[in-house]
């Protein structure tokens, strides 16, 4: 009998001028081998559940958090001059104490923030914000990305300077931090935190989290576009102007615009945080110098 299941099996000869009966297709050898392709790392997880879950509203917690870290430090700078006026060494000393425990705790929350919305909702710093490195290739790039930012920063804050008409006087920097503190005893902590701390803990929250839940949600520009405006903001300093203001923010955004463009360029960002530890570097050396 005939197995339904395999046509032209056990049936008689076909009749002479008549085809044959078709049989069985052969085994097709790349049909034997093929294996169903990999999900995405975010597919599946814990009992199926989709990652990441992750988008753009995650980053507003950390983005309110700096602004208020920001603020606090502000008020910290300012009660050190007030106090460095006419203070005792022991006043001066508490207040540099204070700021520099308010800029850890700030950073804290700016690596921290991401780090866990990666661990509750994706899959882990790695994948979700490309937090790695190549050593190899990323000093090099590093240090290419910080002249770039150097001069960079200097022609587009050199051009705006005259646009705006500012005189010698100005103060159209961010580095207050490292020259009011040039003389005191945590100036080795304000430098640690200023050349290490930041480069980590802002680009993993401005080139990591920010960036790819923008791009995630809104497409890759508004990613390096968005990410590169709140960056910025942070930066603000309290006794600036208007325009000392607009200066140093087309300085910051320039940083943060070419960050941003070599994260997505290389898909990591181990370029980023070198080059921002080199340009952070050359700045703090630079004040201490001059």
């Amino acid at each position: 009998m005939s197995d339904p299941g395999s046509p032209g099996r056990d049936l008689p000869p076909p009749p002479a001028g008549m085809p044959p009966v078709p049989g069985p297709p052969p085994p097709d050898a790349e049909a034997e081998r093929w294996t169903p392709p990999e999900p995405p790392a975010w597919a599946t997880r814990e009992g199926g559940r989709q990652r990441p879950r992750w988008s753009s509203i995650d980053t507003w917690p950390a983005l309110v958090l700096t602004v208020l870290g920001v603020l606090t430090i502000t008020v910290d700078t300012t009660t050190e001059s007030v106090d460095g006026a006419g203070g005792t060494d022991e006043t001066v000393q508490m207040v540099g104490a204070g700021l520099l425990i308010a800029v850890l705790v700030q950073q804290g929350i700016q690596f921290g923030w991401p780090w866990l919305v990666s661990r509750w909702k994706g899959m882990g710093i790695v994948l979700d914000w490309r937090f790695r490195f190549d050593w190899k290739r990323d000093i090099g790039l590093g240090i290419a990305l910080a002249v770039a930012c150097v001069v960079s920063v200097a022609l587009i804050t050199e051009t705006m300077s005259a646009l705006l008409d500012l005189g010698a006087d100005a103060d159209a920097s961010n580095t207050s931090i490292i020259s009011d503190n040039q003389d005191s005893p945590w100036i080795i902590g304000v430098i640690l935190v200023v050349v290490i701390g930041a480069p980590l803990s802002e680009e993993m929250l401005f080139r990591g989290l920010v960036l790819r839940a923008f791009e995630r949600d809104l497409g890759v520009y508004v990613g390096v576009i968005g990410s590169t405006i709140l960056f910025t903001i942070p930066h603000a300093q309290p006794d600036a102007t208007g325009a000392e203001t607009a200066v140093l923010f087309s300085g910051i955004a320039t940083i943060g615009l070419i960050l941003g463009l070599a994260t997505v360029r290389w898909g990591r960002l181990g370029p980023a945080i070198i080059g921002h530890f080199f340009f952070n570097l050359i700045g703090v050396v630079i004040t201490l110098t001059t």
